[in-house]
């Protein structure tokens, strides 16, 4: 959160093939660089929709699904440093599609703006004064990452500097310390997005 990220930088999903600008869409930054293998990456549509704020957004999804990520692990921690008065909406949607495990934490910082103001509640901020944020850790397995991903990304964003970013980091393996259990059985919980699949195919 601390770190700035240079306006230069560039993650592969912003290479010049696409045929998108760099300013077409909002950077991404990840604590390692994935790379992708037979990736089938197509240019997104947006489409637009009407935010609980009132204003108009388009559509945004992170950009492409990649085929694979590298490291490749069978979990990934989905890391989102988030506006305080978005977390509830966020945490809300995420439940409803079946995401239990949720950690949230206070955070401050500045990121990516540099220089430029971030204004909310009458107050404007700089990059030499610490913006109260929001941290939410959720680690899911591998199919659900782009799901998630892309659900924080539709109810936390306004449009505006400041709206976050989101780090996907592998994980290793996951234990519940109740039971001891480890790997799926452990990331998995009762009535999650594992069970609603499995009702609604049944």
């Amino acid at each position: 959160m601390a770190a700035v990220a240079t306006p230069n930088l560039r993650s592969p999903l912003h290479s010049p093939s696409h045929g998108k600008k760099d300013h077409d869409y909002p950077p991404i930054a990840t604590p390692f660089v994935p790379r992708f293998r037979g990736s089938h990456l197509s240019n997104p549509k947006p489409t637009l929709k009407s935010s609980r704020n009132a204003s108009i957004l388009p559509l945004i999804r992170a950009q492409n699904s990649p085929v694979d990520y590298t490291p490749d692990a069978e979990f990934y921690k989905v890391e989102a440093i988030l506006r305080p008065w978005r977390v509830q909406q966020v945490s809300s949607a995420l439940l409803q599609m079946g995401i239990r495990g949720v950690t949230v934490s206070d955070v401050r910082g500045f990121g990516a703006q540099g220089g430029s103001t971030e204004r909310h509640g009458g107050s404007e901020f700089s990059e030499d004064k610490f913006v109260a944020k929001v941290k939410m850790e959720i680690v899911v397995s591998k199919d659900q990452v782009e799901f998630v991903i892309d659900k924080i990304i539709d109810e936390a964003r306004t449009g505006e500097i400041g709206d976050g970013k989101i780090f996907l980091i592998p994980v290793a393996d996951v234990i519940r310390v109740r039971t001891g259990e480890r790997g799926e059985k452990a990331e998995r919980m009762t009535g999650g997005r594992a069970d609603m699949s499995a009702t609604t195919l049944t």
